[in-house]
């Protein structure tokens, strides 16, 4: 597959919202699954994983394989807490592009 695997594709989505590439981001992602990060912010009550503030890391770890598409958990940690979505990726056009996004948890940062 052009681009490497999926695993690179995870670890460069991951990155990219770290440092607050939209323009990777938005790459990587298919309308559909837009569409699902946007109503994980609403039914979240406003928050939204992929924007939290001062992301100082990340975790990629694999959760599934079905057929042609790979799910990752990957986990986002920030001074507020951590954030992991279930993010699956699918071959389109010869490119790795993101088709589903849920939440798995959401832990804020214990009271200091």
């Amino acid at each position: 597959m052009p681009g490497g695997s999926a695993r690179e594709a995870a670890e460069r989505n991951a990155q990219a919202i770290m440092s607050g590439n939209l323009a990777q981001v938005m790459a990587d992602i298919t309308p559909e699954a837009l569409a699902q990060v946007m109503q994980m912010g609403a039914a979240a009550g406003g928050v939204n994983p992929a924007a939290m503030p001062g992301i100082t890391g990340y975790d990629v770890a694999p959760s599934a394989a079905d057929g042609e598409t790979e799910t990752f958990d990957v986990t986002f940690h920030a001074a507020i807490g951590k954030a992991t979505l279930g993010i699956t990726w699918k071959p389109v056009m010869g490119q790795w592009k993101i088709s589903a996004v849920s939440l798995v948890s959401l832990e804020p940062a214990p009271p200091a």
